[in-house]
């Protein structure tokens, strides 16, 4: 029976030291501060998705021919269709022509390209082939880990540089950090179902000399990295 107490007692004895430690910790003054790092990029990635249809065509042509026809237009700009170039979708649908039933295919692809110059002429090269469905699905950067490491390099700097700020007046100083918390924007943005609403040339760029196919550049993202700190204050 004495043993039970006195390893009762010394487990409530190591609770309770536990307990006072945690607390202590808990204790100690700080500060609370949120801190941003943000900056603008020029996108590298730019998605472009095609929609070729045998309805679209008043030559009825198929979409084997249509797909050769795009591909040709790509490769004639310069665009890697190997690597840039995939099929999204892939779907066909019952029409009726003429009192006569006949399946109709329709083939999303999605092209991509690297900057707002390539883009003014991606649209003009699907003007040329008469392809006329196409918009901006998604935009990226390839380099956006990096960015987003250097965002949140500045963000903690800056919490640090507001909490000296704030507790300068005070006679404290800022100690070292007892909590940090990163929160990140979505960087990848998306667009609408391609399917649905089509796009112009000119979407999503702007042309600062006024002539078409000179002085391009694309819509640029915002990268923004927040951090939640907090200081000991001493």
């Amino acid at each position: 029976m004495k043993s039970i107490l006195f390893l009762l007692g010394g487990t409530i004895l190591s609770l309770s030291l536990n307990a006072q430690t945690t607390k202590n910790f808990i204790d100690q003054p700080y500060i609370d501060v949120n801190g941003l790092g943000d900056t603008l990029i020029t996108p590298n990635e730019i998605f472009v998705d095609v929609i070729v249809s045998e309805s679209d065509t008043k030559d009825k042509k198929s979409i084997e021919e249509l797909e050769q026809k795009l591909i040709s237009a790509l490769k004639a700009m310069g665009i890697n269709t190997d690597k840039d170039l995939v099929t999204k979708s892939f779907n066909s649908k019952f029409s009726w022509v003429n009192f006569t039933t006949k399946v109709v295919k329709t083939k999303t692809y999605q092209v991509k390209v690297t900057n707002g110059q390539m883009l003014n002429k991606l649209f003009n090269t699907l003007e040329q082939a008469k392809i006329a469905n196409a918009m901006v699905s998604k935009i990226s950067h390839t380099d956006i880990i990096n960015i987003q490491m250097a965002c949140r390099t500045k963000a903690i700097k800056n919490a640090k540089a507001k909490a000296v700020a704030l507790t300068t007046p005070l006679g404290q100083t800022v100690g070292a950090a007892l909590y940090v918390g990163n929160y990140s924007a979505a960087f990848e943005q998306k667009y609408g179902n391609p399917e649905q609403t089509y796009a112009t040339k000119k979407m999503m760029v702007r042309n600062e000399s006024g002539l078409e196919g000179t002085g391009i550049e694309f819509e640029q993202i915002k990268i923004e990295e927040i951090v939640e700190a907090r200081f000991v204050l001493k």
